[in-house]
């Protein structure tokens, strides 16, 4: 479609090549003019076709490689049409399922390729019934285009380019504008290609998934460093309760504005106002929260379970989030350390049936009732995990005019009521206790102030990193706030002084449940693994009601 006078209309392509001769002088040289005879249909459902396809990739966009990427499959058209047609058909795959992760979550790194090993089939249902239309359209446009493309390669072109020179230049321009970075890195399949890049990008982080799955497997065989001494005023037992997904902002205890929480409103607490989670993504967060890391390296035979084991602690793990078999997450890994694991979700389980964070109860009951030494145990909540209305089953309180959004606000609210029930059992009997709350990480708005409306997971926006943490004790009967910021990567100084434990390598500078400033705790991981400073990071505050 061409506009012309603010008038649109349909041309055919040999109006097209008609407009040219109009356009283009005489006197230009014939191998420039030959150029005209590549204005032709098949050749526009293959530029259209590319330009979906590179943004679906979640590459930075770059016309330079869209034209390349052109010139390539024009020159291998020419040569090969049934590796061309190969090509586009499997680029059509790949880019149409791949829409949904490269739009919201990018190019496919470690962190996008974990999460693909680590999500059962019940997940991936619930991120695919997220997907807003807008990202279905573009993989509507992919298999359109990729479609046309090849069904366009049938039909002989009479005007299709016969000279060896335009070939020649198709080939000289797509070999220098793919190879030039390679080149100069020395690697061939470090091309800034999307084409290139998304396979290399996928065979790599699938190595490096794997080989950190075997390392994992590898080094919990090893014993932990700990050796820990326990100190004056111990309980009897310690909940750890971990949640999934809960931006604090939308906690009422925490100043949100929906009355999501009124068990936490009313509990004496300590409440950690500012504390942020080590990163965006439960892997990639719990990991390097729940053990030990020197470097780069996460020591994850050095876990809060195996601390708490050496200590003398009786160790649970309850968890409502899947283990994988030959992909166990690394957090499920930790899990399998405790002395007594239960998952409601394993290998040989139906993924596809959703349990709610209640039915981890029973198991809580009969952990606090077993034995008389001391005890640790860690639940392991799907909480707030989005699609939110998964964990409703649908259901709300408050409608702030997006129904994902509403969804949301009562998860929190089950969680509350979760949170409630556990403090009952836990105070049963005149039980000695404390209860320790953290969510892993929070979430991003998409299509924020908009009826569709909903969270997913980010690493762009303060909000992604800061969560709700509280401690709720037997002893307790006043409130405290704590607005000092703290940080998920210093959790083992945390939890090793709610145990009432040293250990000498475990850093005690501070103490961090008083209203000191422990230094500077402004560092978190974005989805790459890196270390990025969450004080330059911009915040997104919450969603407005209708």
């Amino acid at each position: 479609m061409i506009i012309f006078g603010g008038k649109s209309q349909l041309i055919s392509s040999k109006q097209l090549i008609k407009l040219m001769d109009k356009i283009l002088p005489s006197s230009i040289p014939s191998f420039a003019s030959n150029f005209k005879c590549f204005i032709i249909i098949e050749n526009l459902y293959l530029m259209l076709f590319t330009l979906f396809l590179h943004f679906s990739l979640g590459y930075p966009y770059k016309l330079i490689y869209v034209f390349s990427a052109l010139s390539g499959l024009l020159l291998l058209r020419h040569i090969m049409k049934f590796l061309y047609r190969s090509i586009v058909v499997i680029f059509t795959l790949l880019g149409a399922l791949y829409a949904p992760v490269g739009i919201n979550y990018g190019y496919p790194d470690d962190n996008v390729i974990g999460s693909l090993m680590y999500t059962n089939a019940n997940e991936a249902y619930e991120f695919l019934g997220n997907i807003p239309e807008t990202t279905w359209l573009l993989s509507a446009s992919i298999i359109f285009f990729g479609i046309a493309t090849v069904g366009s390669s049938f039909y002989q072109h009479k005007n299709a380019p016969r000279e060896r020179g335009i070939y020649a230049f198709l080939l000289v321009f797509f070999a220098a504008s793919t190879l030039w970075s390679s080149i100069r890195q020395g690697q061939l399949l470090s091309s800034g290609l999307p084409e290139i890049r998304f396979i290399n990008d996928i065979y790599t982080s699938y190595l490096v998934v794997r080989n950190n799955n075997q390392y994992f497997a590898s080094i919990m065989t090893t014993s932990s460093i700990w050796k820990p001494v326990s100190l004056l005023g111990q309980h009897k037992t310690y909940i750890l309760v971990i949640g999934e997904s809960v931006r604090r902002d939308y906690l009422h205890a925490f100043d949100g504005k929906y009355r999501n929480t009124p068990w936490l409103d009313n509990v004496p607490a300590t409440l950690f106002t500012q504390y942020i989670s080590a990163g965006p993504s439960t892997v990639l967060s719990l990991t390097n929260t729940l053990a030990r890391k020197r470097g780069n390296v996460a020591e994850l035979n050095n876990n809060i379970v195996a601390l708490a084991s050496q200590a003398g602690f009786e160790t649970w793990w309850l968890s409502n989030q899947g283990r994988k078999g030959h992909f166990d997450s690394p957090v499920a890994l930790i899990g399998e350390s405790a002395d007594h694991r239960y998952f409601t979700k394993s290998a040989s389980s139906d993924d596809r049936t959703y349990s709610p964070d209640d039915q981890l109860l029973p198991q809580l009951d009969s952990a606090l009732k077993v034995g008389q030494g001391k005890k640790l145990i860690v639940m392991h909540l799907m909480g707030s995990h989005p699609q939110a209305c998964v964990r409703t089953q649908g259901q709300y309180d408050t409608d702030v005019g997006a129904r994902e959004l509403s969804c949301y606000i009562k998860s929190i609210a089950l969680t509350d009521q979760l949170l409630r029930k556990i403090h009952l059992m836990a105070e049963r009997d005149g039980g000695d206790w404390s209860i320790m709350y953290f969510s892993d990480h929070g979430l991003s708005y998409i299509n924020k102030d908009t009826s569709g409306a909903y969270l997913t997971h980010g690493d762009k926006t303060r909000e992604n990193y800061e969560v709700p943490f509280f401690i709720v004790d037997k002893n307790q009967k006043e409130r405290v706030t704590i607005s000092i910021q703290r940080s998920g990567l210093r959790f083992l100084e945390t939890f090793s002084q709610w145990l009432k434990i040293t250990d000498p390598e475990i850093m005690q500078s501070c103490d961090i449940f008083s209203a000191k400033d422990c230094g500077p705790d402004n560092q978190v991981l974005n989805f790459q693994g890196q270390p990025v400073n969450y004080d330059e990071l911009p915040s997104v505050k919450s969603h407005q009601t209708f």
